[in-house]
């Protein structure tokens, strides 16, 4: 059970200092340790920002990565990214996508970035009481997604044609990354994966229709994958999956509502459910009626990170027990959505950051 009553979703705004060390490693000015020390005093500053605006569970704001998902999917064998350039909300882009080059696993023993960060960000909120380290990486769905749905990739390495063998294998891996996290010393863990999202935008409908498939049939391969991959999950880990429409440079990528997708997500055991709620085209909270009287926390995302107006203390109350009344008392409160899903972040200033932090904070006196 998902024992919290108000928490972030992951990502910060990217300080100054982080920015000019990229360039600088990017320009081969400084070498990737300079760079990693430089990460390492912001993420301690931001930690203990995080403690003293009133946050219980902390994360290292995601300094580390360039991208949400891709940073944690790169620590496993077997996947590989191109880069590309897309128009994006009417500007070019350079982006990565994922796709499957050989047999997917996680190798435990290997020197992996992703968990060495999850060390330090441990190491940094033990210098507090009673403040629990949150780590957050992307899910298995998106290992689907980018190869099937977006790239259009069908005959891969290794696997062929046959999807069920390289969902098997990718859940086998996520099964061994959970461990290895748990191991040293993760106790939350949030999976975010805007895959269902996808499947909930008409455009993006369109494309799975003409590769040759069905909106139930990737909905299947998304539940029997995120399900399998939290087999043997420590009893005492908690492992909460978020899920927004698309947050790239503050910009949304998806539209549309819930209803076809949450009793198909609802199935997945997770100990929570973080849904982006924070303007009209969320629909009401009525798909997510499922998950009351259940053991399932239902993380309204209330507090925007992608609009730079700050929210009103009364306007969450009410959005708020709109959605108590609906999903019951097995509920909490988050932003939608992180403030940076990529490095440049969103179209906010880390001020407005921090008070919308303060406003999710004080609005504890009612939940």
């Amino acid at each position: 059970m998902l024992n919290i009553k108000y928490d972030i979703v992951g990502s910060f705004l990217r300080p100054q200092a982080i920015k000019d060390a990229r360039v600088k490693y990017q320009n081969k000015e400084i070498s990737l340790d300079v760079l990693r020390k430089v990460e390492d005093e912001e993420i301690a500053k931001l930690v203990k920002k995080e403690v003293q605006h009133g946050l219980q569970y902390v994360t290292d704001g995601e300094f580390r990565r360039r991208w949400w998902h891709l940073d944690w999917l790169k620590e496993f064998d077997g996947f590989t990214t191109v880069h590309l350039e897309k128009v994006i909300n009417g500007v070019t882009n350079h982006i990565e996508l994922g796709y499957i080059s050989g047999k997917i696993s996680y190798n435990p023993s290997k020197e992996h970035p992703e968990i060495s960060a999850f060390d330090f960000l441990l190491k940094e909120s033990q210098k507090y009481p009673d403040i629990t380290a949150k780590k957050c990486i992307s899910g298995p769905n998106m290992i689907l997604v980018d190869n099937y749905l977006q790239l259009g990739k069908k005959e891969i390495p290794y696997y062929g044609s046959d999807i069920f063998a390289l969902i098997e294998d990718i859940a086998l891996a996520y099964q061994t990354a959970i461990k290895d996290l748990y191991d040293h010393g993760c106790r939350y863990l949030q999976i975010d994966d805007t895959s269902w999202t996808y499947m909930i935008d008409e455009n993006f409908l369109k494309r799975v229709d003409s590769l040759g498939y069905k909106k139930e049939e990737v909905l299947e391969w998304f539940r029997i994958v995120s399900t399998k991959a939290l087999k043997n999950k420590p009893k005492d880990m908690v492992i909460a999956n978020h899920f927004c429409k698309g947050n790239f440079k503050g910009k949304p990528l998806f539209h549309g509502f819930y209803d076809t997708v949450a009793p198909v997500i609802a199935q997945i055991p997770y100990d929570g459910f973080f849904v982006e709620y924070d303007d009209e085209r969320s629909g009401d909270f009525t798909p997510w009626a499922i998950l009351r009287n259940t053991s399932t926390t239902f993380v309204a995302g209330l507090i925007s990170t992608k609009n730079p107006k700050l929210e009103t203390y009364d306007e969450i109350k009410k959005r708020y027990l709109e959605a108590k009344a609906i999903v019951g008392d097995n509920i909490a409160l988050s932003p939608q959505c992180g403030f940076a899903s990529v490095e440049e972040g969103n179209c906010i200033d880390e001020e407005t950051q921090w008070k919308k932090i303060d406003l999710l904070v004080s609005c504890k006196d009612f939940i």
